[in-house]
Formats: structure tokens, C-alpha cells, sequence
């Protein structure tokens, strides 16, 4: 009997065993292949492989104090980059309504954590004077600048303010004591610095990138206390941010008009008339409505005796309007904060450099909430951060941007630069027609350096002040869109600097020449993410659509739809020298077309002779191209559909290069599920 119960015992357990296994596999038949890891297979790599190595890093680059927090770290996880870019982009287009958030992950990834609880932050309601807001708030203002009011002045402001409903007022007098905290902050940031030093500066922020290595600048860089300058910022623009929802449940007046010159500035209130502005050293500028122009420096540093400039404009079809060289405009915030706010109208801005979102030493910020708009400026404009931030934010409409180097999402030394469009067709233009000859790649092309470029000063062939390079971002969430550039541009980094190109939605059209479309070089990580749309790439020249050279990164990944790509040589997943570049394409079917045919494209590396036999051998050089889905087109010596291939540098052991296509399949880190 006994052994009759072990018998049944044994069978039964074989019986589980087998249904085990058998469910095991069907769950393993149902899982779908990881096309990574199938395609690094090609080239005997496993994905811990995919990295750049700490020695490989410090005896190329070294270690650099200015170097972006975030930096190495991204470089020595390659397969988690993309993740870590494309959260950046969505972070700050669902938080398009919240200054306080935008100034806050910029402070944070130039590697200043303030404010990380909102719940601790000051507030400053307190100080408000009852049923004379705007009196006390003024009047603090002098007195802090030992300039106090006397008794007639104080009379005069008292009578000034009486039309003004006091609930307008608290608003304002919010911001005003927000500016002088501000202030404080900003004092207290640069006060190793004598007064000649900063004003030197505020005349020739950017010298260092413009022009050549300014010692000063250098100095600040490593002296002064961004933290406290930023945590001042966030305060301010989170005062702004409550003030501005409240003045608009409010409504503003229509037949105000008050104008008062304050030791930070002018407040200058205006009703809904036609207005022209020419007025500098703004402090705070509210206008009602009308089609405005502006001829000075609206919501821009006058000096550094103006540390905020604020700028309102409510409604109407406005015209900015600043050509001269040396005066910033339109959303610039050199050693200090400026703010153009425009909330409603068919405007144009237009500004010779140093606008539209320019911070140096400071926070720059223009947006524009409504209306089919027109941007033009030749440098640092569009969202472009130098030793700063600086933010261009566009709401909705059809807009254009027009710039010709150092723009549209721009990131120099220790700057964040982002310019973010969530709505309409639009059109970025890096001028590529009027070509100054100065292009080291080509003479014939422009450096742009634009459209989402993080850009740091290589120094060590030179002078050997060489400093990393900051982040720059276009985020354009939604529309059928027009990029055009030069060399460095639409996703691209050079120097430690990392740059993102991400679009949401749409058909698009991207055209560039030399490091365009996801690519880099020289120490740097750049990225173009496209969601969703049938898109057209056109790369014309060299290194594109996911390249990287000398220890770089390079992504291009479309997600979505019947895409169109032409490609020059080291283009479509190609490394140089320990570079390494990433394509994904995850669905539609697609066109491949390459105007060097055998070279260096969909999938392949090299590493150039004169390297050969030097330290740098260990290190990897990595292409690799991914297309999944679809009936696609691919040229003749190259791809095919439902196929892999590889590549094995003769001589180079480290540089391989691999390529699959195949109907489906995840793509960890790169694509959705």
C-alpha cells in the first residue's frame, strides 16, 4: 500500500512538473524578443557592455568642476539616457503653467538643489500693509535703497494709487516684495564681487563664448553662489505665478495709468489705449491691452542696478522691437531676473542678440500664451543659457522662430536653455543662407548650434581653460513643423554639453548639414526624440540621425509612422572614435536612402588609423541601427527587411557595428512596450 502511495505520489509530481514547463514556455512563446539585445548579440556584446568606461572618461577629459551634474553619469549609461532626456521634456511641458517648477529643474540639473520642498519655502503675504498695499510696498522699496520717501513723495504716491482697487494692488504688492527678496538673494550671490567687477560683467556677459577666455567670468563661475540666486528666482516666480491667476480672475483695469520711478526700477501701469514704451530700467510694466509697441527693453536687465524687470502685456497684436547690439530685450536676465509675459495677440518679437529667453548670470524668461507669433534674433536668443537659464515659452498658434547661431534651446557653460512650443505648425529656422564662412566643418554652412545644443569651450589644443558645456532643449509637443540648421543643430552636443530635440506629435521636416539630428562630438551627448507622425529627415554631409564621435552619444529615435530618411556617411546608428550612436525607428514603413553608399551608415563604426595602438583601443566604438515594423525601403548594399547584420572593424577590435530589422519586439529604454 505504501509503495502504491509513493507511485501515485511521483506521478502526480511529474504530472505538475510537465504542466509547469509546458506553461513556462508558452509564457516564454508569448514574450516578445528583445531586439537590443538580439542586435548587440551581432557584435558578442551584452547591454552592460554598452558604456564608456571611468578611465576611458578622466584620461580623455578629466575631471571639471563645471562639469553638469548628470553628465557622466548619462555617458556611462547609454541605454538609460534616452529615459533620462525624454523625462526632462515631458517634466517641463506639464509644468508649462508653473515658473516656480521651470526655474527649479533648471537650478537643479546645473546642480543646485533649492527649494525641493515647496511647503518650506518663504511666504511673503505678511508684509502686505493693510488697505494701502502698494503704498508700503513701494515705500519699503526706497528705504531699503536708503533712499526713504519724504512726507510730500509719500502724499504723491498715496494720491497716485487711489484709483487702484486694492485687491489689484495686494497682487502687485506681492511681486514687489517678491522683487526685493529677490534682490537680497542676488546681492548676497555676487557679493565677493566689487561693483566695477559686476558692471564690467553686465556690459559683456557672454565674452568667453563671443569672444575670448575672460579671467572675471571664469572667476564668477566659481565664486559666486547660484544657489542663493536661484532660490531667489524660484520665490519670485512662484509669487508671480499665484499673482498673475489672481489679476486675471480679477481682471485688469482698462483706464489705468500710473508711472513711478522706484531705485530698482520704474512701475509703470497702463489701460487698454495703443501704447509705445521706451522706457529703461523697468521694474514692473503692466499694459491692459492695445497694440503695443515696445522700443526698449521690455521685461530685460537695464543695468545692474536693475536686478528684475517684469513686463505684462495683456492683450492685442504687439510689436518688440529692439536692434540695438548692447541692449538686452524681450525676456533677459543678465545678473539678475527679467520677465516678458504677453498673453494674448498675433505679436513679433524681434531683437538683435541677448533675448527672448536669455539668462547670463541670471534667469531669462519670455512667454507667450495665445496668438500666431513671430520670433527674430541672430544670438543667444530663444531660450539660451550662458552661466543662466533662460526659457522661451510658447503656448499655442502657428509660430516662427528665425535665429541664426547659439538659439532655440541653447546651453553654454553651466547654462540651461530650453525653448518649448505645445502647440501649432510651426517653423525653426538656424539661417543656413547667409553663410559667414567661419564654419570649421565646412565654409559653405554656418554653425548653428541651435534647436536643442549643449556647447562647452575646448581649450585644451589652446589656452587650456577648457569648461563643460550646459544642456540645451526644444520641446515642441504637438503640430506639423519645420526644422532647418546648419552644422550642430536638432539634438546635439559638443564638449560635455547635451543637447535634445524632442517632438510629441505631428509630420515633421527636419533639414541640417554636419552634427544634425541626434549627434555629437567631442565629449558630449545628443538626442532627437520623435514620438508620433510621418517625418522626413535630411542630413547632408557627415555624422547624423544617431552618431557619435570621441566619446559621445548619439540618439535618434522615432517611435511612430511612415518615416523618410536621407543620409550622409556616419549617419543612421554610426560611432567615430570612441563615439557611440544610436537609430530606433519603432514602426511604419519606412525609407532609407544614403548619399555615401558603403560608408559608415545604418549600423556600422570606425576608428581611424592614427588612433590605433594608443590606450584608447579599450574603449568601445559602437554603432547600431534598429527598425522595427513595417515593409521598409532600404539601399542596395545595405538592410534589408526582417534581417540583421553586423560589422567588424578590420584591425579595431573595439569598433563593431550591428543592425536588425524585424517585424516585432520591445526595445527597452527606447521605446515603449
Amino acid at each position: 500500500m505504501k509503495k502504491q502511495w509513493i507511485a501515485v505520489f511521483l506521478c502526480c509530481l511529474f504530472s505538475l512538473m510537465m504542466l509547469s514547463s509546458s506553461n513556462s514556455s508558452t509564457v516564454k512563446a508569448d514574450q516578445p524578443e528583445d531586439l537590443l539585445s538580439k542586435v548587440l548579440a551581432e557584435v558578442s556584446l551584452t547591454k552592460e557592455e554598452v558604456r564608456f568606461t571611468d578611465s576611458g572618461i578622466e584620461r580623455t577629459y578629466g575631471n571639471d568642476p563645471l562639469r553638469l551634474p548628470f553628465f557622466n553619469q548619462q555617458l556611462k549609461n547609454p541605454l538609460g539616457t534616452p529615459a533620462f532626456l525624454e523625462s526632462n521634456a515631458l517634466y517641463i511641458a506639464n509644468n508649462a503653467t508653473s515658473l516656480r517648477n521651470l526655474v527649479w529643474l533648471a537650478s537643479l540639473r546645473l546642480g543646485y538643489t533649492v527649494s525641493v520642498f515647496p511647503p518650506y519655502e518663504p511666504e511673503l503675504d505678511h508684509r502686505l500693509v493693510k488697505e494701502a498695499h502698494m503704498l508700503y510696498a513701494i515705500s519699503e522699496i526706497h528705504t531699503f535703497h536708503q533712499e526713504p520717501l519724504s512726507a510730500q513723495a509719500f502724499r504723491s504716491l498715496r494720491d497716485a494709487l487711489k484709483d487702484i482697487p486694492l485687491e489689484i494692488q495686494a497682487e502687485i504688492a506681492k511681486i514687489l516684495y517678491a522683487s526685493l527678496f529677490f534682490k537680497e538673494c542676488r546681492d548676497k550671490a555676487f557679493s565677493s564681487f566689487s561693483e566695477a567687477e559686476l558692471m564690467t560683467i553686465f556690459r559683456n556677459p557672454a565674452k568667453t563664448l563671443m569672444h575670448s577666455y575672460d579671467p572675471l567670468s571664469h572667476r564668477m563661475l566659481m565664486e559666486a553662489n547660484f544657489g542663493l540666486l536661484y532660490y531667489g528666482a524660484v520665490q519670485l516666480v512662484k509669487t508671480l505665478d499665484a499673482s498673475l491667476k489672481a489679476m486675471e480672475e480679477l481682471g485688469y483695469p482698462s483706464d489705468w495709468d500710473f508711472d513711478w520711478i522706484t531705485p530698482m526700477g520704474s512701475i509703470l501701469l497702463k489701460g487698454t489705449e495703443d501704447h509705445v514704451h521706451t522706457r529703461r530700467e523697468v521694474l514692473l510694466s503692466i499694459d491692459s491691452g492695445g497694440n503695443n509697441t515696445y522700443l526698449a527693453s521690455p521685461g530685460a536687465t537695464a543695468s545692474y542696478f536693475n536686478p528684475v524687470s517684469i513686463t505684462i502685456d495683456v492683450e492685442g497684436n504687439d510689436t518688440y522691437l529692439q536692434t540695438e547690439h548692447d541692449v538686452y530685450a524681450q525676456g533677459a536676465g543678465v545678473l539678475g531676473i527679467g520677465i516678458l509675459i504677453d498673453l494674448e495677440g498675433d505679436d513679433t518679437y524681434e531683437a538683435e542678440q541677448m533675448a527672448q529667453g536669455f539668462g547670463c548670470f541670471g534667469i531669462g524668461i519670455l512667454v507667450d500664451a495665445q496668438g500666431n507669433d513671430h520670433y527674430i534674433s541672430r544670438y543667444l536668443a530663444q531660450g539660451a543659457g550662458v552661466y543662466g537659464i533662460g526659457y522661451l515659452i510658447d503656448h499655442e498658434g502657428d509660430d516662427q522662430y528665425d535665429t541664426f547661431t547659439f538659439a532655440q534651446g541653447f546651453g553654454y557653460v553651466k547654462g540651461f536653455g530650453c525653448l518649448l512650443d505645445l502647440k501649432g505648425n510651426d517653423i525653426y529656422i538656424a539661417n543656413n543662407e547667409e553663410v559667414d564662412g567661419s564654419n570649421p566643418q565646412s565654409s559653405d554652412h554656418n554653425t548653428s548650434m541651435a534647436q536643442g545644443a549643449g556647447f562647452g569651450r575646448r581649450a585644451d589644443l589652446s589656452d587650456g581653460n577648457s569648461m563643460s558645456g550646459g544642456f540645451g532643449l526644444l520641446i515642441d509637443m504637438e503640430g506639423d513643423d519645420y526644422y532647418s540648421c546648419g552644422v550642430f543643430g536638432q539634438g546635439t552636443g559638443y564638449w560635455a554639453g547635451t543637447g535634445l530635440l524632442y517632438d510629441a506629435e505631428g509630420n515633421d521636416q527636419f533639414k541640417g548639414v554636419w552634427y544634425v539630428q541626434g549627434a555629437s562630438a567631442h565629449f558630449a551627448i545628443g538626442a532627437l526624440i520623435n514620438k508620433k507622425g510621418d517625418d522626413r529627415y535630411d542630413a547632408l554631409l557627415n555624422m547624423a540621425q544617431g552618431a557619435g564621435h570621441d566619446f559621445s552619444l548619439g540618439f535618434l529615435i522615432d517611435e511612430e509612422g511612415d518615416d523618410h530618411y536621407i543620409a550622409p556617411n556616419l549617419a543612421l546608428g554610426a560611432g567615430n572614435d570612441n563615439g557611440i550612436g544610436f537609430f530606433v525607428d519603432g514602426g511604419g514603413n519606412d525609407i532609407y536612402e544614403t548619399r555615401s553608399p558603403g560608408r559608415f551608415n545604418l549600423g556600422k563604426a570606425n576608428y581611424s588609423r592614427h588612433l590605433w595602438g594608443s590606450w584608447r583601443d579599450q574603449d568601445l566604438t559602437l554603432g547600431i541601427f534598429i527598425d522595427r515594423g513595417g515593409q521598409d525601403q532600404y539601399p542596395e548594399d545595405r538592410g534589408r527587411n526582417n534581417d540583421r547584420w553586423n560589422f567588424h572593424q578590420e584591425g579595431a577590435p573595439m569598433s563593431r557595428g550591428a543592425g536588425i530589422d524585424a517585424e516585432y519586439g520591445t526595445v527597452p529604454g527606447f521605446l515603449a512596450p
